[in-house]
């Protein structure tokens, strides 16, 4: 498909094109830069600007527009965190050898992701156009920048965050997993959401119902019965709805969580060394009595996974005390 362009009078303009985009989270598109009615072109440099919680910028190709039998010198930095709020791209070109162009056309095609609902302008700064002469002279010119709006998808599940309670289970006891679902969509939508250890699903609670706009926190408990010993990957997802197109974020993954000897609170677990010893008894009497909420609650030590580290939690790590795996 050929690009828009658009005639804003005599002098040299550049724009965004087109001025107005309207698309759904999720999508990927291209908006072109184009310049119209230049003369003796021979160089050009921009920066776009957007907002970073709107927009993902993905790619930034060269147009057609200034070419020569030499060819171009091109280049772009892409920065999508320039910033707290926006991203950045710097993109420039000049033409090889004793070359220049005339007319209109597209010098610079820019690829973006929707990755959050709401409003971005698209605004061009630092913009050089120059011309044939050495060193380049600029060439006066119109500036037009774009805004994109990016609406809610119809139907869009997703998992936004997965929250570990604990690092390390004793094996046969359990530990809790909370994932967070958020309905971005515009309607109330039923579904399944599951969690996992690798490749291993730990539970599923169907039939989740959850209104537009709206989050929830689903508690997952899972007893390690059955699971060998080792670090095992947490992830979660929910099942699509029907006519959700965006289902990339229905599914998430977040940490992973060690399954070792009943005691083990805090070993040396990245290099597959499971214990139960001294500095494990240290570090759970360091918590004895503490309840869930308060500031020196460990989860890992509350073996038993009743919200308090008390007494049966010292039984069980002295009943392995001396352990060792492998």
């Amino acid at each position: 498909m050929l690009p828009i362009l658009k005639t804003y009078g005599a002098t040299a303009a550049i724009a965004v094109d087109p001025p107005v985009s309207n698309v759904t989270i999720g999508d990927t598109f291209n908006i072109n830069i184009n310049v119209t009615n230049i003369a003796n072109f021979t160089c050009w440099q921009l920066k776009l600007y957007f907002l970073k919680g709107v927009l993902n910028c993905t790619a930034a190709v060269e147009g057609p527009f200034l070419v020569g039998p030499s060819g171009t010198f091109y280049g772009k930095i892409i920065t999508n965190n320039f910033n707290a709020t926006h991203g950045e791209l710097l993109a420039y070109a000049t033409l090889n050898g004793n070359f220049s162009v005339a007319g209109s056309g597209t010098i610079l095609t820019v690829t973006f992701k929707a990755v959050g609902v709401g409003n971005t302008p698209l605004h061009m700064a630092n913009i050089k156009l120059g011309d044939e002469k050495i060193p380049p002279k600029d060439i006066p010119y119109s500036a037009f920048d774009g805004t994109v709006q990016v609406n809610r998808a119809p139907h869009d599940i997703a998992v936004t965050n997965i929250t570990l309670g604990k690092t390390a289970i004793g094996q046969g006891y359990a530990g809790n997993i909370n994932v967070t679902i958020e309905n971005q969509g515009n309607y109330a939508e039923t579904f399944n959401v599951s969690v996992y250890a690798s490749l291993a699903e730990i539970a599923t609670i169907k039939n989740v119902t959850l209104t537009n706009g709206m989050s929830t926190i689903i508690t997952f408990t899972w007893n390690t019965s059955g699971f060998s010993k080792g670090n095992y990957t947490i992830s979660a997802s929910a099942s699509p709805v029907q006519g959700e197109t965006d289902t990339t974020d229905n599914n998430s993954t977040d940490g992973w969580i060690v399954v070792t000897i009943p005691g083990d609170v805090g070993g040396d677990f990245e290099n597959g060394h499971y214990d139960v010893d001294l500095y494990d008894a240290v570090k759970l009497l360091a918590c004895y009595g503490a309840r869930q909420g308060d500031s020196n609650y460990d989860p890992n030590c509350d073996i038993d996974n009743s919200g308090q580290v008390f007494l049966f939690d010292a039984v069980i790590l002295l009943s392995h005390y001396g352990e060792k795996y492998p």
